[in-house]
């Protein structure tokens, strides 16, 4: 019996050794979509569950639309988002993302897309350790006709080189910052922390003006951003955020121009989902947002034109100083986000007397696109900050359509996004 079991055991050894010796063979057509979802991170699941994996997105090369920017082509670029997901997780096919056409890639498309190829390798690396089959597909790019746009992809480390590059010209990348608050000690820790190499980037980028935050504004961007970032934590649904940005420096008639851009990203609820959902305790506020919406809707059915819908005016009320969807649990809130967009705005006020070099403030939350800029910023009135987005600065008439849209698609979180255009001589003036 033993002599049995010995020779057993002596089988089974070598049909293992035989085993760790042949190479692992290729999954055959349809098991990575069938198998992918036990593998899936929770980001991945999250975009899954808000419809952007389904099998009619499925295509082996992606084209970028024209305009990669969810300020001025939101639906394009979400479409652009569902193909990618869609493409490599229901499909065994490698893919091409084709740029050739695209024109402008703002910081927010290029940020969503470093992401989601990250959480697609986490994927891929998941699905490989825990089945025999492994899968070897890829994701190929093919480069831009502009140099704007490349520049863009070497940023982000998906070519390898530009041409046509002036001397001096070149970048600083801030680089993809995450943080979630799982316990109150890590949540400060991890975004003072993030604050912290956020700012050393601003300075960073103004130094190439010649220009650099005083002690005073250290401490206010650092308060700014740390208000931002609890805001982005309160509307995510696992807490999380992401933070990434770039500096393009340009060299015209002699002269630096530094062109700044930073994103910041939650995803979960839009901002007009989390004040319904907190419309029971948060009862004065409710009453006061109301009271705006009423007027609004009398004006658009006076003009016979319903612009608007009820969410894309409740997220322009949210941003008005003292308005905040938690203020029942604390009197100060709803002031953060006002202070972040009135100090971007004053950065990058060197576009009021250069227009070509426009200066902006976006924020993409579900179906709506609120645009700040040097000629519709926020203004004072009795001792508070409102922003009407209309050139009368009056928060009782309507936004002007250009600068509050409505998109088709919804995008499942909200998206904060900065450029700013400095310039040495101009900072002499607002930063003596």
């Amino acid at each position: 019996m033993l002599r049995e079991q010995l020779l057993e055991y002596k089988i089974y050894k070598e049909r293992r050794k035989k085993q760790k010796r042949n190479n692992r063979k290729v999954a055959p057509k349809g098991v990575f979509p069938r198998m992918n979802i036990f593998v899936f991170t929770n980001l991945i699941n999250f975009f899954r569950k808000n419809g952007f994996v389904s099998s009619q997105y499925i295509n082996k090369t992606i084209v970028v639309p024209k305009f990669f920017s969810f300020e001025n082509n939101s639906d394009d670029s979400i479409t652009f988002f569902k193909l990618l997901l869609s493409s490599y997780l229901l499909s065994d096919n490698s893919i091409l993302i084709d740029f050739t056409n695209c024109e402008s890639v703002d910081i927010s498309n290029a940020m969503l897309l470093d992401i989601m190829l990250k959480e697609l390798n986490i994927v891929k690396r998941a699905y490989n350790e825990k089945y025999y089959n492994y899968i070897t597909k890829s994701i190929r790019y093919k480069e831009s006709k502009h140099i704007k746009v490349n520049k863009c992809l070497r940023v982000f480390r998906l070519i390898k080189d530009v041409k046509d590059v002036q001397d001096g010209e070149g970048f600083l990348y801030l680089g993809l910052k995450k943080g979630w608050a799982k316990r109150v000690s890590y949540k400060e820790n991890n975004k003072g922390a993030t604050c912290k190499e956020i700012r050393e980037f601003l300075n960073n980028s103004l130094k190439e003006s010649n220009a650099i935050l005083n002690p005073v504004g250290e401490n206010v961007i650092d308060k700014l951003l740390s208000e931002i970032l609890n805001n982005a934590e309160d509307h995510s649904i696992h807490n999380e955020w992401y933070v990434n940005g770039v500096s393009y420096k340009e060299i015209v008639d002699g002269e630096p121009i530094i062109e700044l851009n930073l994103g910041i990203l939650n995803l979960g609820f839009s901002i007009a989902e989390g004040l319904s959902k907190s419309k029971e305790k948060n009862v004065d506020t409710i009453k006061e947002i109301n009271e705006w919406y009423i007027r609004h809707y009398a004006l658009m059915e006076k003009k016979g034109d319903i612009c608007f819908t009820k969410d894309d005016l409740y997220t322009l009320y949210c941003l008005q100083e003292g308005i905040s969807r938690l203020k029942y649990e604390d009197e100060s809130r709803g002031r953060g986000t006002m202070n972040f967009i009135r100090a971007f705005i004053t950065l990058g006020s060197f576009g009021e007397k250069n227009p070509q070099y426009k200066s902006h403030l976006n924020i993409i939350s579900g179906k709506t696109i609120v645009n700040c800029d040097n000629k519709r910023k926020p203004y004072r009135k009795e001792n508070t900050f409102f922003l009407s987005l209309n050139k009368d600065n009056d928060i009782n008439l309507l936004p002007d359509k250009e600068y509050l849209k409505h998109t088709h698609q919804k995008f499942p979180g909200t998206f904060l996004e900065v450029k700013i255009y400095l310039n040495k001589t101009y900072f002499k003036e607002i930063l003596p």
